[in-house]
């Protein structure tokens, strides 16, 4: 009876010292010392992991494990070791069924294992799918695809793996050679890059999630934002996974939807054959193997959809990733917008650190860093970089287009340039497709696809400022009768026009819009369509102030901010238009400034209120006594109030009360009383009160109840100021009610504001904070920060007055921040004179007069600031510091402060920071 065989599925492994007979003949002593090395690792680390050797073959051995995973530790092992003694060797294992004899193995699994350990490199361990198999799921264990080999007189494929782990080589697939070759069935080129890819590690990692989930990808975006460049290095990335082959196909030059078969074949070197049709050719190609095809530019022939379709359909390990401006719309396809890179806002600080974390500046700076070897990202030109990349939308081609004009320019000289982009960004690499070596080529490539009624659409939009609503472009666009949903959703496609994230708004990039403006301008339709943009506009604008004027306050100024850009762009429109003698453009401007004046207030736009309202009455050479005109200088006068040109203003408001009388208009015979009584405050009080009465009489009768509680308030303020705090309160708690009943986040804020400084006046300090907060968070709401940094200086003086300058400092500053953020040296100014008084009453007499010297002198600059009272408070904390100086010391004090820059002066100011030892 014959001996029953022993059957065992093991893991076998085959090592080989690599160069050992060369090194015999160069040096037979080293080449024994290096083998003796060898060999003691090789036993040592088997004993360790259960490892059997069972024939040493000279310069080699074959042995096996119980499992792959004991296989491969010993693999580690062993190669850790000899890379510290200097001795290559090589390390294959497979898992199989072998039999075991006392001093052989036999089997298929031995063949196998010798054909892998072929292709490992020195210092490496190479390991079959089937020993992978078995270690997959370690978290221990690192490896590496390697991709898909035929095995010499091995029947079937192996894909191959790479151990990676610390001091073990993990080679290069392309490079790979042994017994055997890599396993592709289509052909695999893909276009090496010219440059690193920037900034796009994220889109990457979710571009390979989609290929993985879905049969079709599609890569959208405008032209320049690098669809084929991540197109390609997608297909680099998933070539281990896709072992049948990644093909790129470029499209670009295949403009007959009929050739896209044909050139899909051809790239594939599939042949012509009687009998059977091209796809049927390319289909028998690719059959049920795991290929990926990369079709790049394909928004040519975007009606070849059905053949895409089609080839996913019959080839079921296919996948197929495209790169288009407008997406396949087929059922199998996933579309991927690949947006411009990530820009810094531009509130960031510029700091170079901070920049160079967003891809945008990367890339312009890892580009500009090509052009002229020697630049860098500096705090000196940190600010003008920033400037460039937002101006170009972070699109990738404009920004190696700019870069490479840094051989010439600096990064400033470049900025100024940046107004005519595409007259700039001409200077591309002579070795991509002229498409890409120009940003108005890239354009023209996108634009040259779009059927006629689609660029009509493209160019009109043009006129908008910031974006705009589908709404508002149905209104603008389109020609009587004529409807553009269709090629509006055809430039969303094609990625010329941008939507967000909800869809409300649309969009273009800033280069693209330049282009847009151009055929416009060469289409001789610019001033009509401006026109129509801006009678829409100046329609928004009236809406704007009703909403402000009576219960949607807030949404109203929201409103107003998304559309901030087309308002002005409308305001420039008729402007143009009215100074070529247009007297209908100049009232529909006077009518904007007029419906504007309390959003441009609230915003602390007061300097534009004043030089439209300004331009446009200058405009109007009729001086007719008009609704429009009056409102014009409503607007006008309270611009001039809040930067401090009160008798200016008390002009303009006289002026808009006289016409509004004539006129017998109603709403602004209501606003101007109240303004002129706003204007007594400082000069003649008595007529301030007759004012505010009439206006409040009058709103009442006429059932304006904004204005009536606004009114209320300005008498509220005119009493404080004549001393009548009783009154005072009744008139702002009376306006108060009207204000929060209709939503006046705005008139409350300023009711609360007077009766906080009321509590104040009584010694009721907590009251008058409580109150104090509930106004900051009205003017936080609606967004008035000139109004905040006002309350905010008022909460500090209230902290003075009742001791506590820890706490006075601390509001001060943050009025200087929000006076800051209005651009107001005057306001900024102002409470520089609380800060002196804080240094006062901390007896720091020298600081506080140089403090205040400095206060002076931007207090009369000019700024926004608004001054509900006829005296400059603090000044008698200032008195008391210069009296306890010399007039020598006040004098030098006095000398230093006015030199003083308002940084330097915030210095003194501030508490210094303590430090740790």
């Amino acid at each position: 009876m014959s001996k029953r065989l022993d059957r065992r599925l093991v893991a076998v492994m085959f090592t080989d010292m690599v160069g050992y007979t060369a090194l015999m003949q160069a040096d037979e002593r080293l080449g024994l010392d290096k083998r003796d090395l060898y060999m003691s690792a090789l036993e040592r680390h088997h004993v360790a992991f259960g490892g059997t050797i069972i024939q040493r073959l000279g310069d080699g051995s074959m042995s096996m494990f119980p499992s792959s995973l004991d296989a491969v530790l010993a693999a580690v092992a062993i190669q850790r070791e000899l890379a510290v003694q200097e001795v290559p060797v090589r390390i294959g294992v497979h898992v199989g069924e072998v039999v075991v004899d006392p001093e052989r193995l036999t089997g298929d699994a031995v063949n196998i294992a010798a054909r892998i350990e072929s292709f490992a490199v020195p210092g490496g361990v190479m390991l079959s799918d089937t020993a992978y198999d078995q270690i997959k799921n370690r978290s221990d264990v690192g490896v590496v695809s390697l991709g898909r080999f035929r095995l010499k007189n091995v029947g079937r494929p192996f894909e191959l793996y790479a151990v990676s782990a610390d001091g073990i080589v993990v080679p290069d697939p392309v490079a790979l050679e042994g017994k055997g070759e890599r396993f592709a069935s289509l052909p695999s080129h893909l276009p090496d890059p010219a440059a690193p890819l920037v900034g796009r590690v994220a889109d990457l990692a979710s571009l390979i999630e989609l290929a993985r989930e879905h049969r079709v990808v599609t890569i959208t975006g405008p032209g320049g934002v690098g669809k084929t460049r991540i197109g390609a290095e997608l297909g680099r990335l998933l070539a281990p996974e896709f072992l049948d082959g990644v093909a790129f196909i470029a499209l670009a030059d295949v403009t007959d939807p009929a050739q896209f078969l044909p050139a899909l074949a051809d790239a594939l070197d599939v042949k012509e054959a009687e009998g059977r049709t091209l796809r049927e050719g390319v289909v028998s190609l690719i059959g049920d193997k795991k290929a990926l095809l990369l079709l790049d530019n394909l928004e040519q022939v975007v009606s070849a959809a059905s053949e895409v379709a089609g080839l996913v359909e019959s080839c079921r390990g296919l996948r197929i990733v495209t790169t288009s401006r407008t997406p396949l719309r087929i059922a199998a396809e996933r579309e991927y917008p690949l947006a411009p890179l990530a820009l810094p806002p531009s509130s960031d600080p510029d700091s170079t650190e901070s920049l160079m974390a967003y891809p945008a500046i990367a890339l312009f700076v890892e580009r500009a860093g090509t052009t002229r070897g020697s630049f860098e990202l500096t705090p000196e030109n940190a600010a003008a970089v920033a400037a460039v990349c937002r101006r170009l939308d972070g699109l990738p081609l404009a920004l190696e287009l700019a870069a490479a004009r840094l051989r010439l320019l600096s990064p400033e000289a470049l900025l100024e340039r940046l107004d005519r982009a595409l007259h700039v960004l001409t200077s591309g690499p002579r070795d991509v497709p002229e498409r890409q070596q120009t940003l108005r080529a890239t354009i023209d490539w996108s634009h040259s696809l779009l059927a006629e009624s689609e660029q009509r659409l493209f160019r009109r939009m043009a006129v908008f400022a910031g974006g705009c609503t589908i709404a508002d472009l149905e209104v603008v666009c389109p020609d009587p009768g004529e409807t553009i949903l269709d090629e509006l959703e055809s430039l969303v496609d094609k990625a010329l026009v941008e939507t967000d994230g909800q869809g409300d708004r649309l969009r273009m990039l800033q280069t693209i819009g330049e282009y847009a403006r151009e055929r416009l301008e060469a289409a001789g339709e610019t001033r009509e369509v401006a026109l129509r943009h801006a009678r829409r506009y100046a329609q928004l604008a009236q809406r704007i102030r009703d909403g402000i004027e009576a219960t949607d306050q807030i949404g109203s100024l929201e409103h107003g901010i998304a559309e901030e850009g087309n308002l002005q762009a409308a305001l420039d429109t008729l402007l143009a238009t009215a100074q070529h003698g247009d007297a209908a453009a100049s009232e529909e401007g006077m009518q904007m400034c007029g419906d504007l004046w309390m959003y441009w207030h609230i915003r602390g736009k007061n300097l534009t209120a004043r030089e439209y309202a300004g331009s446009f009455l200058d405009a109007d050479t009729s001086n007719s006594p008009t609704v429009v005109r009056a409102g014009a200088l409503l607007t006008a006068g309270l611009a001039s109030w809040a930067l401090g040109q009160f008798e200016r203003a008390n002009d303009e408001w006289a002026e808009a009360y006289r016409i509004a009388a004539e006129c017998e208009a109603d709403r602004e015979l209501c606003i101007g009383a109240f303004c002129q009584g706003l204007g007594q405050i400082g000069f003649d009080l008595d007529t301030g009160l007759k004012w505010t009465r009439e206006s409040i009489e009058r709103s009442d009768a006429l059932g304006f109840t904004w204005s009536e509680g606004f009114a209320s308030t300005v008498d509220g303020i005119l009493h404080t100021v004549a001393g009548d705090l009783d009154t005072a309160q009744t008139r702002y708690s009376s306006a108060l009610e009207i204000q929060q009943r209709i939503g006046d986040e705005e008139g409350a804020g300023l009711s609360l504001g007077g009766l906080a400084q009321l509590a104040s006046i009584r010694g009721d300090l907590a009251g008058a904070l409580d109150l104090y907060q509930q106004s900051l968070a009205a003017f936080e709401a609606i967004g008035d920060r000139a109004e905040e940094a006002r309350i905010l200086s008022e909460m500090a003086w209230a902290h003075l007055r009742h001791e506590d300058p820890a706490l006075a400092r601390r509001d001060f500053l943050d009025s200087v921040q929000a006076y800051t953020d209005v651009a107001s040296v005057r306001g900024v100014g102002l409470s520089l004179i609380g800060l002196a008084a804080t240094e006062a009453v901390e007896l720091s007499p020298e600081t506080a007069v140089q403090i205040a010297a400095a206060a002076e002198v931007y207090a009369h600059q000019e700024g926004i600031v608004n001054v509900y009272s006829d005296e400059t408070p603090g000044r008698e904390f200032v008195d008391q510091a210069r009296a306890a100086l010399s007039a020598d010391d006040v004098a030098r004090a006095t000398e230093v402060g006015r030199r003083l820059t308002i940084k330097e002066a915030l210095d003194l100011a501030r508490i210094p920071e303590t430090v740790s030892v």
